[in-house]
């Protein structure tokens, strides 16, 4: 090929699928959705029983329960 020659542009952008999620189906799934509502401060609106609604940077006991979420 020479390299003089100009580049063509021949990969097309995919058309997008938009699928909205409603958080309920999120929580029952499994999933966690974190939503940011200020700096470092994070709304989970996938809180189940014993989890804080919000997340906190530096705060531990704020963080969403994934071990009881996810098994290996």
């Amino acid at each position: 090929t020479d390299p003089t020659v100009p580049v063509k542009r021949i990969i097309k952008q995919a058309p997008g699928v938009a699928i909205s999620t409603f958080n309920s189906e999120l929580k029952n799934q499994g999933f966690t959705k974190l939503v940011k509502r200020d700096d470092g401060v994070y709304e989970n609106v996938t809180a189940v029983d014993g989890e804080k609604r919000f997340m906190k940077s530096g705060d531990k006991d704020s963080v969403p329960h994934i071990h009881k979420k996810v098994e290996d």
